[in-house]
């Protein structure tokens, strides 16, 4: 048998308006989130009011309270129900009944890579009733901190920042005495080495599984596509760990990874990989197979090699990271190393879960496995 959603109904006389109106608020929000859905009946209203310890005419008077708004109808004899409603007419809930809301900063909403972290956040949150709210920030810090600031004056109850280096931003812009700690919790999540509470892939063993792939199926001569590196100096946290790897697969191997064989890019879309792959051809040692630290940037680098009549993987091996679903559908399927993207996302929202109850303790860090997935842009290869 079912659980009764009306057994999640509390009332607090320390709350702002009446009980009645704590009823109606929460009844409501059961109903938006279809904990009650059209038909359900309602207790008897002594038999609620008793469950709650208040008086019955209390309840009646949140029932009838829900009939003006039209969510419940009552016929005479028999118990009041929820009736078909328009969504759009609901009354805003109050402090009883308020849904918890999360703030998702996000680089962008057009890499799907991000979108598979936003769906796994989203499947989370469906499960207790979290609201979430997305911003883009164009891949700019400081629209970052700005959407971070506007959602805090919001009133969110946390905040999920994707692959933005916003923690050490924080930081440094707190005062000297930055002992307390902050209003809400944040969750950095893609960004190896933030601050606080954060979920990340192991991109250190993306790196390593992806360039090992590479000198496994016999190439000699490895190039790779990167981000550039920062005005401070060194590429971006998050892809810091991805070079490191392959680095390290390469030094087993007794190989070297020269200068020239690795094409740095501004962005990380698919027409920045495609000259990429054209500037790798320009190479003095031109590299038979190529780690791309993004699925897009792979995507990009098999078309600007086709076009420039070189055959994937006949001629160049390439390798992405990421595994976003359109990496099955390319020609050739791209071989890559699947991010749990979906994962990161739901496990952010399992750190604000925790953080709101109270066990998080110390800053959590998270780090998820990844796995090497084989397809047929990167085979076999007689250097």
């Amino acid at each position: 048998m079912a659980p009764d959603p009306t057994a999640l109904l509390r009332v607090d006389p320390r709350l702002p308006g009446t009980l009645a109106q704590q009823i109606r608020e929460q009844v409501t929000w059961l109903i938006a989130e279809e904990g009650l859905i059209p038909g359900d009946e309602l207790p008897p209203a002594r038999d609620l009011a008793r469950r709650l310890g208040v008086n019955f005419h209390t309840v009646r008077a949140a029932y009838r309270s829900l009939e003006s708004d039209g969510l419940v109808e009552a016929v005479r004899g028999r118990r009041s129900r929820v009736s078909r409603y328009d969504p759009l007419r609901l009354v805003p809930p109050g402090p009883s009944a308020r849904a918890r809301v999360v703030g998702i900063v996000l680089p962008s909403l057009s890499n799907p890579f991000y979108a598979e972290l936003v769906e796994g956040a989203q499947e989370s949150a469906q499960t207790s009733g979290t609201l979430l709210i997305v911003s883009s920030t164009h891949d700019d810090p400081v629209v970052a901190l700005r959407a971070i600031a506007r959602m805090t004056a919001s009133g969110v109850d946390g905040i999920v920042v994707v692959s933005h280096d916003i923690a050490s931003l924080l930081a440094d812009g707190a005062p000297a005495d930055d002992a307390a700690p902050p209003r809400l919790p944040i969750v950095v999540v893609d960004r190896p080495g933030a601050r606080g509470h954060s979920v990340e892939a192991d991109l250190e063993a993306a790196g390593f599984l992806a360039a090992s792939h590479l000198i496994d199926d016999g190439h000699r001569l490895l190039g790779m596509i990167s981000i550039a590196e920062l005005p401070g100096g060194g590429p971006p946290s998050n892809v810091i760990p991805i070079e490191a790897g392959m680095r390290r697969a390469v030094a087993r191997a007794g190989l070297a990874l020269d200068a020239d064989r690795i094409a740095r890019v501004e962005a990380w879309d698919t027409a920045s990989g495609s000259a990429a792959a054209a500037r790798l051809l320009e190479a003095g040692s031109r590299p038979t197979g190529i780690v791309a630290i993004s699925d897009l940037l792979a995507i990009g680098a098999v078309g600007g090699l086709r076009r420039a009549g070189v055959a994937v993987p006949h001629d160049v091996a390439v390798v992405g990271i990421d595994d976003i679903p359109i990496a099955a559908a390319t020609d050739p399927p791209l071989t890559t190393i699947a991010l749990p993207a979906r994962a990161m996302g739901a496990r952010a929202l399992a750190v604000l879960e925790r953080a709101w109850a109270g066990t998080a303790g110390r800053p959590h860090r998270v780090v998820l496995g990844v796995d090497l997935v084989i397809r047929e842009s990167c085979g076999p290869h007689a250097s």
